[in-house]
C-alpha cells in the first residue's frame, strides 16, 4: 500500500501551541495508520522554521476529514515534499525527531531551548524583552485632505515625523486590497486630534471624503470641549470656508512659520 504524506508548516515561536496539534494527531490515529510522524527544526535565527509530517498508509480521507474539523487552520506545505526536506537536510541543518506516542511530545517540545530548539518560544522571549502589544499607544493626528494636495500633505507630514509627533495619513495607512471605508473609519477612531487641510480641492472633493471627514471631528469638538482639531488653511478666502468652519481660528499655511505653529499646537495639546 502507497504512502501518503502530509507536511505542515507550524509557528516555531509559537511551538507550545503547535504541540497540541501534534499530539492530537497522535491521539487520533495509531500506528497501523499512522506510519511516520515527526518534525523538522530550522534553527536558523533569519529563517527559523517548523515543519511537521503525518505519513499513512490507510484513511487518508480520516484523515483530511480530522484536519477540516479540528485544525482547519493548519498551513499545509505545497510543492514541498518529503524527498526535498531530505535533499535539503544538511544545507538547511535541519534537527528532526519522530514521535510514537503522544506523550513523547511534552518532552521534546519546550519553551526553553534543547537539543532540538537552539531558540526559546515567543512566549520565553516576550517575558524576557517585552512585547510590541507593551508599548504604550501614542496620541495620533488624523490628516484629512484632498487627494490633489498630497505634496503639500507629504511636506506636512515628513515634518511630523522629524518631530516625534504620530500621524495617520493614507498615504501609508491604506495598502492594496485594504477596505479604504473601513481603514479611514478606523483611523478617525484611533485619532485624537484631526487636521483639516482646507483648500479648494478639500471643499470641491467629488468623493466626499474630505466633508465626512471635516463632519466627523465638528460633531466629535461639539460632544467633547478638548480641542480635536485644528484647521489648516491652504488656499481658500475666509468668507468662502463653510460656515461652521469661519467660527475657528486656523492656521494660514501661506505664512512662512505655518508648520512651525502647527507643530508647536500639537505639542501642547497632545501633551495633555
Amino acid at each position: 500500500m502507497e504512502t501518503k504524506i502530509y507536511i505542515f508548516s507550524l509557528d516555531y515561536g509559537n511551538r507550545m501551541e503547535e504541540k497540541e496539534f501534534i499530539k492530537a494527531v497522535l491521539r487520533e490515529f495509531d500506528s497501523n495508520t499512522l506510519v511516520g510522524c515527526g518534525i523538522f527544526v530550522n534553527n536558523n535565527p533569519y529563517c527559523l522554521e517548523l515543519l511537521f509530517f503525518a505519513s499513512l498508509e490507510k484513511d487518508t480521507d480520516r484523515f483530511e476529514d480530522f484536519m477540516k474539523k479540528h485544525f482547519n487552520d493548519k498551513q499545509r506545505v505545497f510543492n514541498y515534499f518529503f524527498d526535498d526536506i531530505i535533499e535539503s537536510f544538511y544545507k538547511r541543518g535541519y534537527n528532526v525527531k519522530t514521535f510514537i506516542e503522544a506523550d513523547e511530545v511534552d518532552f521534546i517540545i519546550t519553551d526553553e531551548p534543547n537539543g532540538l530548539f537552539l531558540f526559546p518560544s515567543k512566549e520565553i522571549v516576550n517575558k524576557t524583552w517585552g512585547s510590541n502589544r507593551e508599548i504604550k499607544r501614542t496620541p495620533k493626528v488624523f490628516l484629512s485632505h484632498s487627494s490633489k494636495d498630497k505634496e503639500i500633505v507629504d511636506v506636512i507630514f515628513n515634518e511630523f515625523q522629524k518631530s516625534q509627533i504620530s500621524a495617520w495619513y493614507d498615504k501609508y495607512e491604506i495598502e492594496p486590497g485594504d477596505s479604504i471605508t473601513e481603514k479611514i473609519n478606523q483611523g478617525l477612531d484611533e485619532s485624537d486630534i484631526g487636521i483639516i487641510c482646507i483648500s479648494s480641492n478639500f471643499l470641491n472633493a467629488p468623493s466626499g471624503w474630505t466633508k465626512s471627514e471635516l463632519n466627523f471631528f465638528i460633531q466629535r469638538r461639539m460632544r467633547n470641549q478638548d480641542k480635536t482639531f485644528i484647521i489648516v488653511n491652504f488656499d481658500v478666502p475666509h468668507d468662502e470656508l463653510p460656515p461652521l468652519v469661519q467660527d475657528y481660528r486656523y492656521i494660514d499655511f501661506k505664512e512662512k512659520d505655518a508648520i512651525d505653529v502647527l507643530i508647536n499646537t500639537l505639542q501642547k495639546n497632545l501633551i495633555k
